[in-house]
């Protein structure tokens, strides 16, 4: 008697192999962390600096250059949204007199690491992060990865 599709156990196997991998890699890569408890953030208050500690539930994380123009004007503008802004400047020299904005320090191997992390491509650009509930020291953010959402329905 002769087989109808020998090949289709293999084909299944292999097209769901490679579904369950994709699955899994945007799954746990569409989620971009930050660990204020592994990592070493800085901020400066009265000409001291110190290891800043999280307070608020949400924050707008904004990296920026100190040598583009108007870059104080694009914070402004952020402050209106009624979220504590993070910022972070590439090249650590900025500094803003507004008490809504944490001008933050770190070494240049998190900054690589950040800039990875939220995938920036451009200056300056913000992103909404906020605290898991699990874990007090964990702000996660969602990645605009379309698959993750269409699977998962999930948004942080």
């Amino acid at each position: 008697m002769k087989k109808c599709c020998p090949g289709f156990p293999i084909a299944f196997i292999i097209v769901f192999a490679v579904g369950t991998f994709l699955y899994y890699q945007y799954s746990f890569n569409s989620i971009s962390k930050i660990y204020f408890n592994q990592d070493s953030f800085y901020q400066e208050k009265n000409g001291e600096i110190s290891l800043f500690e999280p307070m608020s539930e949400k924050y707008q994380l904004c990296f920026y250059s100190s040598y583009m123009p108007k870059w104080k004007e694009f914070l402004e503008g952020k402050i209106e949204q009624n979220e504590s802004i993070l910022a972070l400047d590439m090249y650590q020299l900025g500094q803003n007199d507004f008490k809504e904005i944490i001008d933050l320090k770190v070494s240049s191997g998190l900054m690589l690491k950040l800039i990875h992390e939220f995938d920036i491509r451009t200056f300056p650009q913000c992103f909404l992060i906020k605290q898991n509930q699990e874990n007090l020291m964990l702000y996660e953010r969602v990645k605009n990865n379309g698959i993750y959402k269409l699977l998962n329905f999930k948004s942080i």
